[in-house]
């Protein structure tokens, strides 16, 4: 009844085969009500893949309308910031915020936001390793965003980023007198 108020040519055969599927009918035609009033391409048979794969369709959808908020490092896994070291050795303790936005093409198949993660992770630990100063990234914080998001870390995933922001940097321990001073003290 609600697909047909809302005007979306849905058969009642459809609905009764995804529902005898085990999928969730209500979702899916919320899902393609929210799709089509927000003028996203999303077919009845795509949504009902979707959920059947597991994923929640109608939250695919608002985020892809809505773009979603992921903290960089995860918090819940017990690390506030990600550590990287400069070549002069100074450590550089980053927190980052990524936006995205469901990618439906990529949504059944597509890695998930623990793999947005880390390899937004990975990256900034590579642009500011790749610095040579430690103070060209202090003044410059930007150059971690565009580095990381220019790097198409979205391959393969569910989501598309949308931005990179830091949140938080700030100057760690000095790695590299460290080292040296152990080095020094292991010749000795």
């Amino acid at each position: 009844i609600t697909a047909s108020k809302a005007g979306l040519p849905i058969t009642t055969d459809k609905l009764e085969a995804h529902y005898l599927a085990g999928g969730h009918v209500e979702r899916v035609v919320n899902a393609l009500i929210a799709a089509n009033k927000a003028a996203i391409p999303l077919t009845f048979d795509r949504a009902t893949a979707i959920d059947l794969a597991g994923r929640d369709v109608l939250d695919a959808v608002h985020t892809s309308v809505q773009p979603k908020v992921i903290d960089c490092p995860d918090p819940r896994k017990g690390r506030d910031t990600i550590s990287a070291v400069a070549k002069n050795g100074i450590e550089l303790k980053v927190k980052a915020r990524i936006t995205v936005r469901t990618n439906l093409d990529r949504l059944i198949g597509g890695a998930t936001e623990e793999t947005i993660i880390a390899r937004v992770g990975e990256g900034i630990v590579k642009a500011i390793g790749s610095a040579h100063d430690h103070k060209e990234v202090l003044a410059n914080p930007g150059m971690i965003s565009q580095t990381v998001l220019h790097s198409g870390l979205d391959a393969q995933t569910a989501f598309e980023i949308v931005s990179i922001d830091i949140a938080n940097l700030e100057p760690g321990e000095n790695i590299g007198a460290k080292l040296a001073g152990d080095q020094a003290a292991a010749d000795l």
